[in-house]
């Protein structure tokens, strides 16, 4: 019986990693491995992305809870932190991947389903260069049920309208989603924009 190869002192396996860490790595990775803005945007994108992985065991791992700024997940904070530690991610107001987390994300990236990959690259592109509050916004008035401890949601409720159209102009929601996070039926919303002078698209 053969010797199993070594693995040299600088590799990690990926079967080492948690589920956690290896979600942070592969949304890290996506969109060419842009750096996601910060702790905040990670967060909310990471609630979308572990929410969207249909496995019981993630979600309740992540335990997502009602914070200061919507949903937030302790254990995603810890995880990120180890990956720091383990020499794999960067952090420095920006979150990327260092050159031993993108070699580890490769690996990770042919083992996981196209559509999984398809996900983590439409979530990181639609929120990842948002303001933060436009951010906030989004995923406020998506998960009502995520505001409840939040420090700033009169805020950002003041500005609804607002962040709505903006939202709808940077193409980032549909004409029903923008608005819902409005506040406004669909033909109130439409009215909004026309007296805005921004063009409808019906279809979208």
């Amino acid at each position: 019986m053969g010797a199993k190869p070594k693995i040299k002192s600088w590799e990690i396996d990926i079967n080492s990693l948690s589920p956690l860490q290896a979600l942070i790595l592969l949304l890290l990775d996506a969109n060419e491995g842009e750096p996601v803005k910060g702790k905040t945007w990670l967060q909310k994108e990471m609630f979308l992305l572990v929410h969207n992985t249909g496995r019981d065991e993630i979600i309740q791992g992540a335990q997502f809870e009602p914070h200061h700024y919507g949903p937030y997940s302790e254990p995603i904070d810890v995880e990120l932190d180890i990956l720091r530690v383990m020499g794999l991610v960067e952090i420095n107001g920006l979150i990327s991947l260092k050159p031993k987390g993108r070699r580890l994300a490769s690996k990770l990236r042919k083992i996981v389903s196209d559509e999984f990959l398809e996900l983590a690259e439409e979530i990181k592109e639609n929120l990842n260069d948002l303001s933060e509050d436009e951010l906030l916004a989004y995923i406020y008035f998506t998960f009502p049920n995520m505001t409840t401890e939040s420090r700033v949601l009169e805020r950002i409720k003041r500005k609804r309208e607002r962040l709505a159209v903006s939202l709808y102009r940077k193409g980032k929601v549909s004409l029903s989603k923008a608005a819902q996070i409005a506040g406004m039926s669909v033909g109130d919303f439409i009215e909004l924009l026309k007296k805005r002078k921004i063009p409808v698209e019906l279809g979208r």
